[in-house]
C-alpha cells in the first residue's frame, strides 16, 4: 500500500488516511511517482490514535542499511519538529542510510494543540520502562493508567522492537538544546548539537520516567536515542542546520566514526 493523493515529497501528513499496514514502494493511482524521491521506500501504518488518526512511518533511503528513525512531534503543542521532516523527505541522503520519518507520534495532541494525547496522557512519561505513576488526569506529566496504557505508546513499542533502530530522535520545544550524555551516543550529540548551533545543557524540572528516548536506549538491542529540543519557533535558516545535522550524523552511524 502507498501514500494517499495528499501525500507529496514536500508536505508529510501528520496523520495519513492510508490503509498501509506494511511497507511498499509502490504508490496509488492517485499518487503519481515524480512526487516521491527516487530512494523512496515505502509507508507503514504502524497504528492509531485514540482518536482513530493513522500514525504513519515513511521510508526512504537504502534499504537494508545503518537504520535512523526521526520522530517529529510526541507533544502535540510541539510540532516544530514537522518542518524538519518534510525536508528529510526530499533532502539528499548519503549512500548507506536507511531512513524512517513519523510525523506524529501524537496526531490528536496536534490537531487540538495540546500536549497530551485525547486521553490527556503525557506519551513521554507512558513508556514502560521505569514507568510511574505520576500526577492525574489533567496534570501536565499525566503518565496514564499504566506502562504504555496509550494506543499510540504501545505502536511505538511494538514497531521499534521490530525496527530496532540505530537511532532515534526525537524533537521538542522549546529549550533549545542538547542535552549531554557519557554514553555511546556522545559524538552524535556533539555532532548534531555543533551542525544545529543548540547548546549543549542539562534539562531540569520535570519528573522523567516513562520517557520514549530512555525506553528506546533501554530496551531497542544496540539502541541510541536522544532528544532535540528546538525553540519557540524554527526560522528557515534554523531549519536547514537542523536538516543538515540529522544528514551528518546519519553519515556518521555508516562510518562508525562515533
Amino acid at each position: 500500500a502507498a501514500p494517499t493523493s495528499s501525500a507529496t515529497a514536500s508536505s508529510l501528513p501528520v496523520s495519513s488516511s492510508s490503509t498501509t499496514s506494511s511497507t511498499s514502494a509502490s504508490t496509488s493511482s492517485t499518487t503519481t511517482t515524480e512526487a516521491l524521491p527516487a530512494d523512496f521506500l515505502g509507508a507503514e501504518t504502524i497504528g492509531a490514535s485514540v482518536e482513530g488518526r493513522q500514525l504513519t512511518a515513511w521510508h526512504r533511503g537504502t534499504e537494508g542499511g545503518v537504520v535512523l528513525l526521526v520522530v517529529g512531534v510526541i507533544h502535540g503543542d510541539e510540532d516544530a519538529g514537522l518542518a524538519i521532516l518534510d525536508e528529510l523527505v526530499e533532502v539528499e541522503l548519503p549512500a548507506g542510510i536507511d531512513l524512517w520519518v513519523l510525523p506524529a507520534l501524537n496526531p490528536d495532541g496536534v490537531a487540538h494543540q495540546v500536549r497530551g494525547n485525547a486521553h490527556g496522557v503525557d506519551l513521554n512519561r507512558n513508556f514502560p520502562h521505569d514507568w510511574g505513576p505520576i500526577a492525574e488526569l489533567g496534570d501536565w506529566e499525566y503518565a496514564g493508567t499504566g506502562p504504555a496504557s496509550e494506543p499510540e505508546t504501545a505502536a511505538f513499542v511494538e514497531f521499534a522492537s521490530r525496527l530496532q533502530p540505530t537511532l532515534t530522535l526525537w524533537y521538542h520545544q522549546d529549550l533549545y538544546c542538547i542535552t549531554p550524555s557519557k554514553g555511546r551516543d556522545r559524538l552524535l550529540r556533539l555532532e548534531y548539537a555543533q551542525r544545529s548551533g543548540l547548546p549543549v545543557e542539562s534539562v531540569t524540572g520535570g519528573t522523567y520516567t516513562g520517557v520514549a528516548a530512555t525506553w528506546v536506549r533501554t530496551e531497542v538491542p544496540d539502541a541510541m536515542s536522544f532528544i532535540v529540543e528546538l525553540g519557540p519557533t524554527l526560522p528557515a535558516d534554523e531549519l536547514a542546520r537542523h536538516v543538515d545535522a540529522v544528514v551528518g550524523v546519519g553519515s556518521m552511524l555508516v562510518t562508525g566514526d562515533y
